[in-house]
């Protein structure tokens, strides 16, 4: 037994690294929209040529997720988000300088958070097995919170500063991030000749199981995302201000709290999860149908951002705990979250793009919202039909 195999199978600092990990995993993108006015007005473009902002990532997500799996299996799970924490505050840092490089960073900053978003799960799986609840709850309560206080702070910050400014502080957490995961490098495990087989895992593409779980992921995923790009506009077309609307938007993250730490908790302690799944899309539907009724009341759609937060946090959160818990191995884990997530993201990134231009073909948000709705009824009956295993 070497010196390493007689030390703890993970660093001290894992469990901060990993929410220092969630804290980077929205923030850097959530951040950007409150302030495109400025960003566009600083490099002298139109507002509207600011929207790839939010798809690049996306896009990032759904044709990276398998690159990231072959890379961490060549180089180690550690390794590659060390690199890609350092990758994060590179492509953050450079959006401040001209359009160019924004463009550039934002790409450096998508392909960062693929990384975290397809190896956290496998990293929890190995280093902390018997503590994957709890601990995925915990970062997606750092996700989601910091989410939440990007999106509000930096606005403050820009008035009082620039916007540049608060890119940068953005950047700095990035760059803390990359220097607290530095001990986890000790622990870093990578493919051998000998065990080659055993640490390419399973093909999770010939599997009819991880396929349920890809539509379940992608469907859930189109429907959140969906609802984060148009909520407030629908919000203000039912007579919301500016303001109230922004506020609407804030409360879909911040009341999803509870369900983004709850729920990894008690899907651990359950064997089938069939019935997390129905509390989802019916709370979705919920919450998409109360906007089928355009209801000027700010009460009325703090009811909808919580039915939706609540929907669409627990399918997502349940999704990350289930890469872990549907597989026997780190290599299976890794070879599941970066499968689901590549086309996952990629039926993602049609959400906005389809409800946008319903809406602008229509001119109204009917045909937008049964679109939603029945993307959350697809994706619960895919839940479902995945839960009848207990392994992929």
């Amino acid at each position: 037994m070497n010196f390493l195999e007689k030390l703890k199978k993970h660093s001290p600092l894992l469990i901060l690294g990993l929410f220092f990990l969630g804290i980077c995993m929205r923030m850097p993108i959530t951040a950007i929209p409150s302030v495109i006015k400025d960003i566009a007005q600083t490099f002298n473009v139109e507002t509207t040529s600011l929207g790839i902002l939010t798809t690049i990532p996306l896009l990032c997500f759904g044709l990276l997720s398998s690159v990231v799996s072959a890379l961490a299996q060549k180089i180690g799970n550690e390794l590659t988000i060390e690199l890609a924490m350092i990758l994060m505050f590179i492509g953050s840092y450079l959006r401040i300088l001209n359009f160019s490089s924004l463009m550039i960073g934002t790409i450096l900053v998508g392909a960062a958070i693929t990384c975290i978003n397809v190896l956290l799960p496998a990293i929890i799986s190995d280093k902390l097995p018997n503590q994957i609840g709890s601990v995925t709850g915990m970062y997606n309560v750092a996700m989601t919170l910091f989410a939440a206080i990007g999106a509000y702070a930096i606005t403050p910050i820009t008035h009082a500063t620039s916007w540049q400014t608060a890119v940068i502080i953005i950047s700095i957490v990035a760059l803390i991030a990359a220097i607290i995961w530095v001990p986890n490098l000790l622990y870093n495990q990578r493919a051998t000749n000998e065990s080659s087989s055993t640490d390419r895992g399973t093909n999770m593409w010939k599997n009819a199981n991880a396929w349920w779980l890809l539509l379940f992921f992608g469907g859930q995923c189109f429907v959140f995302y969906s609802i984060v790009a148009w909520l407030p506009t629908i919000a203000m077309d039912a007579g919301l201000s500016s303001d109230n609307a922004s506020l609407v938007a804030g409360l879909l993250q911040l009341l999803s709290m509870p369900f983004a730490f709850a729920i990894p908790v008690i899907a651990t302690k359950m064997k089938n999860r069939q019935p997390i799944m129905l509390f989802a899309g019916t709370i979705s539907l919920i919450g998409t149908g109360m906007m089928f009724f355009p209801v000027n009341s700010l009460v009325y759609y703090i009811f909808v951002a919580l039915f939706l937060g609540a929907g669409t946090t627990t399918t997502f959160v349940l999704a990350m705990t289930l890469f872990g818990l549907k597989t026997k191995s780190s290599a299976d884990t890794r070879n599941l979250s970066g499968m689901v997530q590549s086309v996952g993201y990629l039926i993602s990134a049609l959400g906005p793009i389809i409800v946008g231009n319903l809406y602008s073909q229509t001119h109204n948000w009917f045909a937008s919202l049964v679109v939603i709705a029945i993307a959350a009824i697809f994706f619960t009956i895919c839940g479902v039909i995945a839960e009848r295993k207990q392994f992929v």
